[in-house]
């Protein structure tokens, strides 16, 4: 671990070795997030050197981490410690009305993610934010840490959650976990008696945070039908992690939707929000589709540059200061929010807008594919009759046949209600889909694949 001193600030860079999966690189993990909570450094974990002094603006940086979707210029978030706690905060605030206890949320945490991105350093740093909230002499995290280099499967879980459930116990706190969905997918699908343990062991968790990347509703469905204490949630990076738990913000976070050029991108009916003027905002409560806004106090202050640079051209406003995502969603009369998919993803084929989630939710629903295709992602590839045209990319059940692919899926979203026009012209077998981050899919390389 390297502690450079930073000309200009006050606090060193702490920039921890590269992680391995290990027990001894998560703890020096730990204790790097434990020195960032403290501010008694800052937590470098960014794609590129840190700078030498910070921008004018970006003095309070605490953390600083890889952003996971991005193209071109390398660039890195960069958050304040108030954002941070922030976001800790209304966390354990929205998880006291399910936590045991009078901790108020704060609990004790099962670290099962990789400490390079957000969802993974925020584990860890709740774990810090329980011992100052509850005058701990230590963070409320599994000891021993746990060694996560090998395969995920349901008896590596229970052997990880069975201690730190007797740990938490001991020391009086509720226990939280947190999984990408590829993670929660193997221990609720799984049919053997491993699994049927690893589910029991879920069950005793006061709430299992999933995130990361969408989680297919029939695994979410057979999670809640096991009463598994499942929290979906929403956010990214620039929102300090997950702000939106079930589809309802957290306190604190206010959403809205900007419908300049977002309504309507699926091209299917009772998706556009013709009603709402183009470029207006439309506060949580009227229901439209648009591109969503995030205002919180747990916002990122913006983006380093390799160049010793900033750009701040995902935020807007100053009153409140919003993030303009990438996400097309749309908001219920509750205020629910429903993620659609993200507005760089839509394909235009033949003059249409095509949501490639929508397809994708149409193979996963399928049940002419059930038991065929485990998993698909859908991307557009230029095309000189339709502009783009809409291909396919699955991962295959043992015994399909991947020459098949292509007319099975063409064939069972023929019987579906997909128009015609959103169902994929090829379908490629592949044995994994590319990957970015901690689960989420990589569309740019599917593209590549897809066109080579």
């Amino acid at each position: 671990m390297s502690t450079p001193s930073t000309p200009g600030d006050a606090l060193p860079w702490i920039t921890p070795a590269p992680y391995d999966a290990s027990a001894a690189s998560l703890a020096e993990h730990v204790a790097a997030v434990g020195a960032m909570m403290a501010g008694r450094a800052r937590l470098w974990l960014g794609p590129f050197p840190a700078p030498e002094q910070l921008p004018a603006g970006f003095e309070e940086t605490a953390l600083v981490v890889p952003t996971s979707g991005s193209t071109g210029a390398q660039k890195a978030v960069a958050l304040s410690l108030a954002a941070l706690q922030a976001s800790q905060d209304a966390t354990a605030e929205h998880l006291a009305g399910r936590s045991a206890g009078t901790t108020g949320g704060h609990g004790f945490w099962l670290p099962l993610l990789p400490p390079t991105h957000i969802a993974g350093v925020q584990v860890l740093a709740r774990a810090h934010r329980t011992a100052q909230v509850l005058g701990l002499s230590a963070p409320a995290l599994s000891d021993p840490q746990p060694d996560l280099r090998g395969h995920f499967d349901a008896e590596a879980f229970a052997q990880l959650a069975a201690p730190a459930l007797a740990q938490a116990e001991q020391a009086g706190l509720p226990a939280f976990t947190s999984l990408v969905p590829t993670q929660l997918t193997r221990l609720v699908t799984g049919a053997t008696g491993a699994d049927a343990r690893a589910r029991a062991l879920l069950k005793r968790f006061s709430a299992v945070l999933v995130g990361g990347a969408a989680t297919a509703p029939d695994v979410l469905a057979r999670a809640r039908g096991l009463r598994l204490p499942v929290r979906t949630t929403y956010g990214s990076s620039e929102t300090a992690g997950g702000c939106v738990y079930d589809g309802r913000p957290l306190p604190g976070v206010e959403l809205s939707l900007d419908t300049a050029g977002g309504a309507g991108a699926s091209g299917e009916p009772g998706h556009a929000g013709d009603a709402v003027a183009a470029g207006n905002a439309v506060a949580a409560g009227e229901t439209s589709t648009g591109r969503l806004l995030i205002a919180s106090p747990t916002l990122a202050l913006g983006y380093l540059t390799a160049d010793g640079g900033v750009d701040s051209s995902a935020f807007s406003g100053t009153a409140p200061r919003r993030l303009v995502t990438s996400d097309l969603a749309e908001i219920s009369a509750d205020g629910t929010l429903r993620v659609l998919g993200r507005a760089d993803d839509v394909i235009i084929t033949g003059g249409r807008k095509v949501l490639p989630q929508d397809v994708e939710r149409a193979i996963d629903r399928s049940l002419m594919l059930r038991g065929l295709v485990r998993a698909a992602v859908v991307v557009g590839v230029p095309d000189p009759e339709w502009g783009e045209r809409i291909e396919a990319l699955v991962t295959l059940e043992d015994g399909a046949r991947a020459e098949e692919a292509t007319a099975l899926v063409r064939s069972a979203l023929r019987t579906s209600e997909v128009p015609a026009h959103m169902i994929p012209k090829r379908v490629h077998a592949v044995d994994e889909l590319p990957l970015l981050g901690i689960g989420k899919v990589d569309r740019a390389a599917a593209r590549r694949i897809a066109r080579g």
